[in-house]
């Protein structure tokens, strides 16, 4: 998937008074920071950044005073009741660095272990990657058509050419759980 384009407007007032403020307007505070790049407060509309949330973007492209920053969002806070969003972290990035980050897991298939009445389990939500910017996808894909019951993939059995996985090689991601006999 490509970056999803948010427009985004500077913050004049800043702290908790200022944050307040933006988000009674229907916008979402962020800061946006990265190596060699100062940092910027901005704002986003509330309902935008739902919808790059919504689409799992990891690339954003935010439009603010004319230029166009490519970043990655680093943190998210919510609100603990209603998980509305408070506040965004974005870092910006160039296809070319190399970078570290938590990519969520997307199984693939019907396990032939499930068919025969098996149970499939996810471990794993998320897998700790390293690549570089312009390799980084939006889920991790996992075909678990193959996988038998009583049987897991392990960290050490998931293979990429452009991903490095920094998880523990003897980690279960993905398992099928025998039917038990009545």
């Amino acid at each position: 998937m490509g970056a999803f384009t948010l427009d985004a407007q500077p913050r004049e007032r800043l702290g908790k008074g200022g944050a307040r403020t933006t988000r009674r307007g229907h916008m979402v505070p962020v800061v946006v920071y990265g190596q060699k790049h100062e940092t910027l407060h901005l704002s986003v509309k509330a309902h935008d950044l739902e919808m790059a949330l919504a689409k799992h973007a990891r690339k954003i492209e935010l439009q603010a005073d004319g230029k166009t920053l490519s970043c990655l969002i680093r943190d998210i806070q919510r609100h603990p009741v209603s998980e509305e969003v408070l506040h965004v972290d974005f870092l910006v990035v160039t296809p070319d660095q190399k970078i570290s980050t938590d990519l969520p897991v997307r199984l693939l298939g019907n396990p032939v272990g499930v068919k025969q009445g098996g149970q499939l389990r996810r471990l794993m939500a998320k897998v700790k990657v390293s690549c570089q910017v312009s390799a980084l996808p939006d889920f991790f894909d996992i075909d678990v058509n193959d996988l038998e019951a009583g049987r897991n993939l392990l960290v050490k059995d998931l293979h990429t050419d452009t991903i490095r996985l920094l998880n523990p090689d003897h980690v279960a991601v993905v398992q099928i759980t025998k039917a038990r006999v009545k």
